[in-house]
Formats: structure tokens, C-alpha cells, sequence
């Protein structure tokens, strides 16, 4: 029982190096504990202010007045107006256009009695001539003249084998400008046909002058 009861002289509850470290933090701690409490107390203690903001320019009132642009214009003077020549007016085509038969003579029936029958003979007879076509070109170009044709005068009193022998203008020029017009009216022409011993027979050379002029 004795020695169950003994008890410990000195105990080391506590190590000395452990004592040391615990009182340098504790030290530590006191200090950032005091340092803060001085910062803190110093922002407390500043007053803040609102800066003074920086007065606005004064924006001068803008006059904006009608302003109207005016363009100078050298004045020039109108041209005078061009003379109007005068109209020309084309040559009227002459209607009636003369056609001159020069070689065409008319005679009187010649009568041959032989017994009971009456035998006569004639020279053809002109019956329908129309008037020929004023060419353009000619009318254009003021011409005037003349064409002789030829042609045969058949038993019906039709007209063939029409061609021209010549044309001259009003100066006495050869000229062609009239052939076609002239063959196109002679080949309309109409005939009593030339009758001998009372038989129709055809005339070969039967010439015609078909003359053009203008209208004054």
C-alpha cells in the first residue's frame, strides 16, 4: 500500500521550448491586434470629402441666322434667230403631157371597084394615147425634152416591138432619162390597124416623138 501512494517529486507537464513559442506568438499577435486597431481608428477618425467637381464652359449662345447664296450670272445676249430660207416648191408636174405623132399621117380611103366588091385601103389610125409618167429625176432636176420611139402596129391595132430610136433634154443633149416612161406609154397605145385592098395588115416603123415639159 506503501509504495502504491508514492508520489511525484517534479513532474514536466509543460516543455521549456514549447513555453518560448507560445510567448512569441502571443507577442505577434498583440502587435498586428495593436496595429490594426490604430489603422482602423485613424480611418475613423479622417474625414471625406466629395471633391468639388470642376464648373462646366459656358457655351456662348449660337446666332443661326437665314443665309441666302446668290449666284452672279454673266448676262449674255440671245442669239439672233436664223432667216428661214425660203420653201422651194417642186415643179408641178405638167397633167397633160404632149405627145407630137410625126410619122403618122391619115388619108382618106381609097375605093377600087372591082365588079360587085368594094376594095378599101388606109393608113392606121391613132386611137387611145396615153400620156406618159413625168420621171422623179427629171421633175427633181427640172429637165425637159423628147423621146422618139418605133414600133409596129399589128392587124389588131396593138403595138409591139416598141423601142426607143433616141432622147434629148430641151438643150439638144442625148439624154435617157426619159426611155423608160416613154416605152411604158407607147406600149399602151391603140390603133385602127392599116387596112389594104380591105385587109388589116401590120405597119412596121411607125415612129412617135413623145415630147416633156413642166408646167409654167
Amino acid at each position: 500500500m506503501d509504495r502504491a501512494c508514492t508520489p511525484i517529486s517534479s513532474p514536466e507537464f509543460f516543455p521549456t521550448h514549447l513555453l518560448s513559442s507560445y510567448a512569441k506568438g502571443l507577442a505577434y499577435a498583440a502587435l498586428t491586434t495593436l496595429g490594426l486597431i490604430f489603422l482602423m481608428s485613424q480611418l475613423i477618425s479622417t474625414r471625406f470629402e466629395e471633391p468639388l467637381a470642376k464648373p462646366l464652359p459656358t457655351i456662348q449662345p449660337i446666332d443661326i441666322t437665314e443665309k441666302k447664296v446668290v449666284t452672279m450670272k454673266e448676262y449674255e445676249a440671245p442669239a439672233s434667230p436664223q432667216e428661214v430660207p425660203p420653201t422651194l416648191q417642186p415643179p408641178r408636174e405638167k397633167e397633160d403631157v404632149k405627145v407630137i405623132n410625126t410619122n403618122t399621117t391619115v388619108t382618106p380611103p381609097v375605093v377600087i371597084n372591082e365588079g360587085i366588091f368594094d376594095l378599101v385601103s388606109r393608113d392606121p389610125l391613132p386611137v387611145y394615147k396615153p400620156a406618159p409618167r413625168y420621171p422623179s429625176a427629171a421633175l427633181r432636176r427640172g429637165i425637159e425634152g423628147y423621146v422618139i420611139v418605133e414600133f409596129v402596129i399589128t392587124k389588131t391595132g396593138a403595138v409591139r416591138n416598141v423601142r426607143v430610136v433616141a432622147g434629148y433634154d430641151s438643150a439638144g443633149n442625148a439624154t435617157s432619162v426619159f426611155n423608160r416612161s416613154a416605152l411604158a406609154a407607147a406600149e399602151r397605145f391603140k390603133y385602127q390597124p392599116q387596112v389594104e385592098d380591105g385587109q388589116p395588115v401590120e405597119r412596121y416603123g411607125v415612129r412617135n416623138r413623145i415630147a416633156y415639159k413642166l408646167a409654167q
